[in-house]
């Protein structure tokens, strides 16, 4: 079986709700197996937007546009916090 990065799938979905989470889950899972083939793993931060999608809160746009957000502030030159990090833009 594949590891999944999320948590399990809350009790009471019906199985429309549960088979769209489920391939929801397997998009994000699949990502992420990307981008560690790459790199490093996505951060806490990455991981709780990508979850809020997998749980249906948010569209996949919404997310990419929040973990946008959250990388240009983490990264926007003079954005004042020093970081260990490396740019993941150069």
């Amino acid at each position: 079986m594949t590891k999944s990065f999320f948590t399990p799938a809350p009790a009471g979905l019906n199985p429309e709700q549960l088979t769209a989470r489920q391939e929801r889950e397997r998009h994000a899972n699949n990502s992420i197996a990307i981008l560690m083939s790459n790199g490093p793993a996505p951060s806490p931060e990455a991981l709780a937007i990508m979850q809020r999608h997998v749980d249906g809160e948010i569209s996949i746009e919404e997310a990419i546009a929040l973990t946008d957000a959250m990388l240009l502030a983490r990264y926007r030159p003079g954005a004042g916090t020093a970081t260990s990090e490396p740019n993941p833009a150069r």
